[in-house]
């Protein structure tokens, strides 16, 4: 077997447009890391990658006869894996500085924010995206995966370096941080946008995943923005005095509303955001928190605010019939669900109708507390499919309806369906109606057993308006 020092000199001489340990995520020139541990999975996870472009395997398992020059085989992989990523990263963290979102809900439009807060002053900035309806935005990358595995955010910061940005903006998952994916990474500002309930098919319970998320934030950090509108907030700035707070609640924080005025500390803006929702209030307030921290303050023009865009599918409003309207949201958690009706009941004086269901094989001890929250704060709910999976919908649709009091409700599995309904129920109702399809978002796919089925509420939505 060949030393660790030869395998690294070898990897000097080959050109890569890329790396990463997961064949799913495997493009053209990439090398592909392979950890598996016995030769059967390791074929199959190489061979996958090399059809989909991979120019090179490294594995702790001898592919050689197999892969010939495409295999470099080291049996001490796990222990020499960083050493192998600084040889392929070959590149200096300190180049760029680094800013890490984390959070229940929020943290997509968060880094959206602050993303363009940064292109208003000219600051050069990636934004790492799993949304690919605005990876064609100048400066930024479309990630798999909400955080990536540790190899391939190496690639996108190593890429980014190249480019010469200055800032690279990221979101960090409970699960990349309870895997390890983002250790040793030098943030120099993080945010805690908020903090519900969500993932506990995956934490073993609620204060597990407090606690990973907690794991983010050092006593010593210096540019700390966390939202104190949650218990985890709070505690995040009283362990930490440099901690900067925002609250859509709260006077006491150090960003919030005042009538018409965003207070900061570095001098008050007038609100001209194009948005009202304190769901979306509260995620740009981190974002503008952020801003301040790492640029020193804050040097924006207040009309710049009037600029400031939403993602897709983060309460995106349809105009339908006369003076009706319809919403789609990607809420998909009791707090956040809660936020969108709380805003729509506040806005429209007429009925609210509801589409939502929950994701299969995900948190199912959500679904009651979804069901009730739905039924407490609509006039009508249609349960209906939001990614299945290999779950039988109707468990799913048994365990959100035990929230429920079976008043006034319907269930239609077929999304679709369940859209066009909706729309035939909001064409009955007053003006002033709103239609609120949740869930899904800016996604363009269904996931139904292991297929993978093209879907988008948005463009449902709008082919269907017009033949109700």
């Amino acid at each position: 077997m060949p030393s660790l020092n030869e395998n690294l000199s070898k990897l000097e001489s080959i050109k890569f447009s890329g790396f990463t340990d997961n064949s799913n995520f495997v493009e053209s020139n990439f090398i592909f890391i392979s950890f598996a541990e016995n030769l059967n999975d390791a074929l199959r996870y190489s061979r996958d990658a090399i059809n989909r472009g991979a120019i090179l395997v490294i594995s702790q398992v001898n592919l050689g006869e197999e892969l010939k020059e495409k295999n470099i085989y080291d049996s001490n992989l796990v222990n020499h894996k960083d050493k192998y990523l600084k040889a392929l990263f070959n590149r200096s963290e300190k180049d760029i500085k680094i800013v890490g979102i984390t959070g229940t809900n929020g943290k997509s439009s968060t880094a959206f924010y602050l993303h363009q807060l940064l292109s208003f002053t000219d600051s050069n900035a990636t934004l790492l995206t799993n949304m690919p309806k605005i990876s064609d935005l100048e400066n930024s990358e479309l990630s798999p995966l909400t955080t990536p595995d540790k190899f391939l955010l190496h690639y996108y910061l190593k890429k980014s370096i190249d480019l010469e940005r200055e800032y690279f903006l990221m979101e960090v998952s409970s699960h990349a941080i309870d895997q390890g994916r983002i250790c040793g990474l030098n943030f120099i500002a993080k945010s805690l946008t908020n903090f519900s309930q969500d993932h506990l098919d995956y934490h073993k319970n609620l204060k597990d995943y407090r606690e990973t998320k907690k794991s983010f934030f050092n006593h010593t950090d210096k540019n700390n923005v966390v939202s104190i509108d949650c218990d985890l907030g709070e505690e995040l700035a009283s362990e930490n005095n440099s901690t900067l707070t925002v609250s859509v609640k709260k006077r006491n924080a150090n960003l919030f509303l005042e009538s018409n005025l965003i207070k900061t500390p570095w001098g008050d803006l007038e609100n001209f955001l194009p948005f009202k929702s304190k769901f979306m209030m509260s995620n740009f307030l981190c974002a503008l928190g952020l801003y301040g921290k790492i640029s020193s303050g804050i040097d924006l023009e207040p009309e710049m605010l009037k600029n400031i865009k939403n993602l897709p599918g983060r309460l995106q409003r349809v105009s339908l019939f006369e003076n009706k309207f319809s919403y789609i949201d990607y809420a998909h958690t009791p707090e956040a669900i809660s936020s969108v009706l709380d805003y729509l009941k506040n806005r429209y004086e007429g009925k609210i109708i509801t589409i939502f269901g929950c994701g299969g094989e995900r948190d199912a001890l959500k679904r009651e507390e979804m069901g009730k929250i739905v039924e407490d704060r609509s006039h009508f709910q249609i349960i209906t499919n939001d990614n299945p999976r290999n779950e039988d919908p109707d468990e799913i649709i048994y365990e959100i309806k035990k929230g429920m009091n079976f008043k006034n409700h319907e269930i239609i599995f077929d999304r679709r369906e369940a859209i066009l309904e909706g729309l035939k129920k909001l064409k009955t109702l007053e003006p002033d109606s709103v239609l609120l399809i949740a869930g899904k978002g800016h996604e363009d796919f269904q996931i139904i057993k292991d297929q993978k089925i093209q879907f988008n509420d948005f463009e449902v939505l709008n082919e269907l308006k017009n033949v109700v």
